[in-house]
């Protein structure tokens, strides 16, 4: 895994763990034990509609138990240790998708190539490098 990439998986975890912590913080810390229910009265009217939405404005349940929330920090809190972990023990390792691994592998091709003696237009079509390039490095590391 790149370092970079690393950190900013662990940057992403820690702003995913500061605002599970800000949610549970804001929702209350004691899981309540019986549901909170609203009455719903039958509409009467435009009337009655808003006193319904003023109501639960003002007495809001909250969308995820803080149980839940603390589960879900805690499981942010190991995946994040895994991840440091992961980029301790692999700090400099080349992930295959990163653009500048291909050209790397690319120009090697093409190196070894034009060392073996191959043409200019053969390195270019092999490693889909220019042309101009292909020459170049024929004239750099071609057998003398």
């Amino acid at each position: 895994m790149n370092p970079f990439i690393g950190y900013v998986l662990i940057a992403l975890a820690v702003l995913n763990l500061v605002g599970l912590l800000l949610l549970f913080r804001h929702l209350g810390l004691t899981p309540s034990s019986t549901p909170v229910v609203t009455p719903v009265a039958p509409a009467k009217g435009a009337a009655a509609a808003y006193e319904d939405i003023r109501d639960i404005r003002d007495d809001p349940t909250p969308a995820v138990p803080p149980d839940a929330l603390a589960a879900m920090l805690r499981r942010l809190e190991n995946r994040l240790g895994d991840i440091e972990d992961q980029v301790r023990r692999n700090p400099a390792v080349t992930v295959a998708g990163e653009p500048g691994a291909a050209t790397d592998r690319a120009l090697a091709l093409a190196q070894r190539l034009a060392r073996q003696g191959a043409s200019a237009k053969d390195i270019s079509e092999t490693c889909g490098i220019s042309l101009t390039e292909a020459e170049l490095l024929q004239r750099l590391h071609a057998p003398r």
